[in-house]
């Protein structure tokens, strides 16, 4: 699909949010990607080469990792919501899509609703992956009051991706630490408030074998969006983007440009 070629923005994306491995300043719809918790652009980064021109890929750069991690991480989502919204408004003149996975769900998810509440802009498209709808509440999650190790050793048995460097090494330990709490304490804190559903499409991704985010979870998201929902499970676990990236991309191509021309 050849998209429109709208003219080039006229105030550019704030580089310190936003990476674009490969900038298409006149692509019709930009596509905003959100890393889970512990995770940063790199999670995305080969997404833009897998992706028509018409898209141009804005991967969202956190506090406290890779270019930023001197930063102090946030621990409260609403608050790095609002500003990274603050942040991105500005640059978003044309349509703009949303996709995150676990921790980035729920940011891309209250990104849209602040972006619509306070700057008027509303998403073409939200994708949300392996995250329950924001009301389903997830009853003793405490893990952010543990211990350093008692910390790790529950994000590997419910994710199964803590790197081994962070229980031996202890100056990766220091940088990175700070971050995963940060990241596990707004999954944790984070609260629903009812509001108006979007108006856009939501697509809802799973893995088949994922215990944080089960198959008939995803069903949830259907009431956040007025645009119209449907779900894929994909086999494997709560990190299924890895071996079924070029599925994933292809769904994504596919709802974007319905986006476009419906």
């Amino acid at each position: 699909m050849q998209g429109p070629s709208p003219a080039v923005a006229s105030v550019p994306a704030d580089p310190v949010w936003v990476l674009r491995p490969e900038p298409r300043d006149r692509a019709a719809l930009r596509l905003l990607c959100v890393p889970y918790a512990g995770g940063g652009t790199a999670v995305y980064h080969a997404w833009a080469a897998g992706l028509p021109d018409w898209i141009d890929v804005w991967l969202v750069r956190l506090p406290g990792r890779e270019v930023r991690l001197r930063e102090r991480p946030r621990t409260d989502l609403l608050e790095l919501v609002r500003e990274l919204a603050a942040a991105l408004a500005p640059a978003l003149d044309r349509p703009f899509a949303l996709f995150g996975h676990s921790l980035g769900a729920l940011i891309s998810f209250e990104l849209a609703r602040e972006l619509r509440a306070r700057y008027g802009l509303e998403a073409a498209h939200l994708t949300v992956s392996a995250r329950t709808a924001p009301e389903v509440p997830q009853p003793g999650r405490m893990s952010r009051l543990l211990s350093d190790e008692e910390f790790l050793e529950v994000l590997d048995r419910r994710f199964g991706a803590v790197p081994p460097e962070l229980r031996t090494d202890p100056e990766m330990r220091a940088l990175y630490l700070p971050m995963l709490r940060g990241d596990i304490t707004m999954l944790e804190t984070y609260r629903y408030r009812p509001a108006a559903p979007l108006c856009c499409p939501i697509t809802a991704l799973a893995g088949s074998a994922d215990d944080e985010a089960t198959p008939s979870d995803l069903l949830a998201w259907g009431r956040h969006g007025t645009g119209g929902f449907d779900h894929v499970v994909h086999e494997g676990g709560h990190f299924f983007l890895r071996p079924h990236r070029e599925a994933v991309l292809a769904r994504l191509e596919g709802d974007l440009a319905r986006t476009l021309v419906p």
